[in-house]
């Protein structure tokens, strides 16, 4: 069909099942390839690692194996971001889509640098997004306030209920639940997220 992009998905979590599902369901994407971490998903039909039925794409392991695939975008959603992979990406002339990370990149830190020049240099695009940061901080109160006639004051709380995010992991390495703030400040992504966002800022 023409006009169709192809999408490689990275990774098949909560996140990249339901980016696996939109793919599938929409009519001008076509998904090509899907990276996954773990040798028990390797070569596995991806409609069968999302619950679903086959859809005739095998996942893989192999990162060289992907980049080699004739894409257009590769939706980028492992549990924790890798530089060198998202460069590697970017390299291979892939546009890259993803919610962990550069949605406010600090264009002085070398990190970030790298990765602005990988793009640069492949021709594409990194688009960092999701709903939280991304629509619920920036575009919801934007919305909000054109019903208003004065604005005097903002403020957003956020709730999660977690007792059925089944995913335990995440929820004590990765956002640090239970442990105290000193094992917290030393998780997985503290350094990530270190070149992300100014010094001194959060999103």
């Amino acid at each position: 069909m023409p006009g169709m992009y192809r999408v490689i998905q990275w990774a098949t979590g909560g996140v990249g099942k339901a980016a696996i599902q939109g793919v599938l369901r929409h009519p001008e994407l076509e998904l090509v390839g899907c990276w996954v971490h773990s040798d028990d998903k390797n070569g596995r039909d991806v409609g069968e690692l999302i619950g679903e039925e086959p859809v005739g794409v095998r996942s893989s392991t192999d990162v060289d194996e992907l980049l080699a695939l004739d894409a257009d975008c590769v939706m980028y959603s492992p549990l924790l971001p890798d530089d060198q992979v998202v460069i590697g990406i970017l390299r291979s002339g892939k546009n890259l889509v993803t919610p962990v990370g550069w949605v406010y990149p600090d264009r002085e830190n070398p990190a970030v640098r790298a990765i602005e020049e990988a793009a640069v240099a492949g021709g594409v695009t990194l688009h960092g997004s999701g709903i939280h940061p991304g629509g619920i901080t920036e575009l919801f109160p934007l919305m909000v306030s054109s019903l208003s006639s004065a604005i005097t004051h903002v403020r957003a709380e956020e709730f999660s209920d977690i007792r059925t995010y089944n995913a335990p992991l995440v929820v004590r390495e990765v956002m640090g639940f239970g442990l105290t703030p000193e094992q917290a400040m030393s998780g997985p992504t503290v350094p990530s997220r270190n070149n992300w966002v100014p010094s001194g800022s959060f999103p």
